[in-house]
């Protein structure tokens, strides 16, 4: 199984989750309030949506058509976002919505045959307050409208075209993963963090977050491999719940079912291979009922923004050389290097310090101990000759680490499998 994520930093640096745990947005920034009479016009069809939001954030109200069709609506408003059901004399729907100004973006979710929201078959229209015909229909062509069904076959008039309507999304700032080779500009208005080898990302007004990390697949076959597998962590457990897509660019898409924290979720998962071998991975995921198209908007962003870097590791004769474990001692601490072909790294450290307790005449009374053990991972490469040059080590949060080498001279023969780095006497103990 492929590891997901180690969410629970996340969530208290940011106080984000994909339950109800975000930070109230300013007072000047709150959303406004949903009641209001909407309309919107597809193509012949005019559709009027009746919204009451009381003093609880709950919601009732009704969605009606021209050629007669009804259905009340019940759900709530949490953190800005309306969502519940929209029902009918003999079936429902899931309905999410979102208020921007005087404009209401309003989708339609089919659910499936254990009445969960199969976002896939999601409608979008963008409703005006008040108005008769809103010239921002999320209709793309002229084609006559169709109709959705309900499980029971009451009929929605949609679109037969239909994509979010929400705004464009930008962004400038690029984030990097130096260990893995690759960035991406991120939307505007979402903050990250580096945890446990991806990067998290998370908005203080769209539930849920996202995940962004390195696969090691060497084609679009291994890639689908991985996602059939789903991600699996402790707390996190998200399995493939759709066929995967195979989409333009080297991506594949696929939904995910699960539990992350013991609480339901769902998630919009994205791979995207890199030319250089491997590629990475990024999971929208939110609860059930939040999983909207703004945070899959955002993740689709980001691979469109995503770029890869050709791993540098070095000459190869000196790669060669230098790759294997290395060990250094001084009879209390004891560290280990690793350099792989490949150019990933691994150290280790352990230490242990002892000694006796003695009373005022002297006479051993106790004795006592401390052990330390700790461990790194990274990226290498090697600059120089097999006399002397430097293995920079990258790291995971981008931090560089440089280790001046010499070979190591005795009598004025040298031993090339032993250096001095950064002034450490240095012995190979592998090859590889």
């Amino acid at each position: 199984m492929i590891t997901f994520m180690s969410i629970f930093a996340f969530l208290a640096t940011f106080q984000f989750g994909i339950s109800t745990r975000i930070d109230p947005l300013p007072s000047e920034m709150q959303p406004n309030n949903y009641t209001g009479l909407y309309t919107v016009a597809a193509g012949d069809v005019i559709l009027t949506l009746s919204m009451h939001q009381d003093a609880n954030n709950m919601i009732t109200g009704k969605l009606e058509s021209n050629n007669g069709n009804q259905f009340a609506l019940e759900g709530m408003v949490s953190e800005g976002v309306a969502a519940g059901a929209c029902s009918g004399s003999e079936g429902y729907l899931y309905f999410e919505a979102y208020l921007d100004g005087e404009d209401l973006t309003f989708s339609l979710i089919e659910p499936d045959e254990f009445n969960m929201p199969v976002y896939e078959t999601a409608q979008y229209f963008v409703f005006r307050r008040g108005t008769r015909h809103s010239p921002q229909s999320t209709q793309q062509s002229p084609e006559p409208a169709s109709t959705n069904r309900t499980s029971s076959g009451d009929q929605v008039a949609a679109s037969p075209r239909t994509t979010s309507p929400a705004k464009p999304l930008s962004g400038s700032e690029v984030v990097r993963d130096e260990l893995n080779g690759f960035s991406f500009v991120k939307p505007e208005g979402w903050v990250h963090q580096y945890a446990d080898g991806q990067i998290l990302l998370g908005s203080h007004t769209i539930p849920g977050l996202i995940s962004v990390f390195p696969h090691r697949a060497r084609n679009s076959q291994e890639m689908q491999e991985l996602m059939k597998q789903g991600f699996q962590e402790e707390g996190v457990s998200l399995l493939l719940q759709s066929s995967l897509q195979q989409r333009s660019g080297g991506m594949i898409t696929g939904t995910y079912g699960g539990t992350v924290q013991a609480e339901q979720a769902r998630g919009h998962g994205i791979g995207l291979l890199s030319p250089h071998g491997g590629g990475v991975f990024v999971m929208a995921v939110s609860t059930p009922q939040k999983l909207g198209q703004p945070i899959m908007d955002a993740a689709e962003y980001i691979v469109q923004n995503t770029s890869f870097q050709k791993q540098e590791v070095g000459d190869r004769d000196l790669v060669s050389h230098f790759a294997g474990e290395w060990a250094w001692t001084n009879g209390y601490r004891t560290e280990w290097m690793t350099f792989y072909p490949d150019g990933t790294y691994s150290d280790q450290a352990e230490a242990g310090y002892s000694g006796n307790f003695t009373d005022g005449a002297g006479n051993v009374s106790g004795n006592w101990g401390v052990a330390n053990e700790n461990s790194n991972t990274g990226r290498w490469v090697v600059r120089g000759n097999r006399e002397s040059g430097v293995i920079t080590v990258v790291h995971p949060d981008g931090r560089r680490v440089n280790y001046e080498y010499s070979v190591y001279v005795e009598r004025g023969k040298k031993f090339y499998r032993e250096y001095l780095m950064n002034g450490y006497h240095y012995n190979k103990q592998k090859d590889f």
